[in-house]
């Protein structure tokens, strides 16, 4: 994963900032139809809107850096996810062996516990409901270390009768995806555990929004007092603080992915 400089933190902002006033500054002309006798308040428009949005974005994308490498920097040197879950489940490439179908169609370790496009994989064709249930339970024992993980499950088209692995273990899953912070993401075939991470502390919380707070809702006031016009400059301020202080709280809520 490419590691952001803080040179590309104000790159994006400046080129999200110029793409948001760009956009401000059409609409703007389009708004009064067409009329360029206003080019000079459009581009005022789109100056504050793009200015906004740049600065808004680099203070959250500012916080959200600092708190990663603060991170990284404390975060021990760990084994690999993959390596751990292939040591994990070398008992089901044991016990599956004894499957009346494993002469030519084995579980195997290599083939089938994965990295897949980045995703730790788990593919539970060529096992019963027995060990697929047992890998699950496994999955979900390990959620403290294992990340995003995806199952496969099939659809249950080879089954004799009705499909049975995928039902069991959506139902196993969705008895602890709330307990455990995960996201279940249901595909045909296959089902992905993602974690949503936790709820910030309510220290951290505060810090993010004095950090955030301050800045953005200065930013928005003197905007909204701009856009507000002449006679209406303290409307514009009042609105343009209250919607600073609203977008802080919401950016300073976000939740680490992890």
């Amino acid at each position: 994963m490419t590691e952001l400089r803080v040179r590309d933190l104000f790159t994006l902002s400046g080129v999200l900032g110029l793409m948001i006033g760009t956009m401000s500054f059409f609409m703007y002309i389009f708004a009064n139809g067409m009329d360029v006798s206003n080019l000079d308040r459009a581009m005022e428009i789109g100056g504050i809107v793009g200015g906004v949005t740049a600065f808004v974005f680099l203070c959250y994308t500012s916080v959200r850096y600092v708190e990663r490498n603060r991170k990284l920097a404390e975060a021990a040197v760990e084994i690999d996810p993959l390596d751990r879950l292939q040591a994990l489940l070398q008992s089901v490439e044991e016990t599956s062996s004894s499957l009346p179908w494993a002469e030519e169609r084995p579980w195997l370790i290599s083939t089938h516990v994965r990295r897949d496009r980045g995703v730790m994989t788990v593919d539970l064709h060529d096992l019963d409901v027995k060990h697929s249930r047992f890998v699950v339970d496994q999955i979900i024992a390990s959620r403290a270390w294992i990340g995003r993980v995806r199952i496969i499950t099939g659809r249950g088209l080879n089954s004799k009768t009705i499909p049975k692995i995928r039902p069991m273990v959506i139902e196993r899953l969705r008895g602890v995806t709330r307990e455990l912070n995960w996201e279940l993401l249901m595909k045909k075939g296959s089902v992905t555990l993602r974690p949503i991470g936790e709820a910030p502390t309510l220290r951290k919380w505060v810090l993010r929004f004095v950090f955030l707070g301050g800045p953005i809702t200065f930013a928005f006031a003197l905007a909204f007092r701009d856009l507000a016009g002449e006679g209406s400059y303290d409307q514009g301020l009042r609105v343009g603080i209250v919607l600073g202080m609203l977008l802080s709280g919401l950016l300073a809520s976000y939740r680490e992915r992890q």
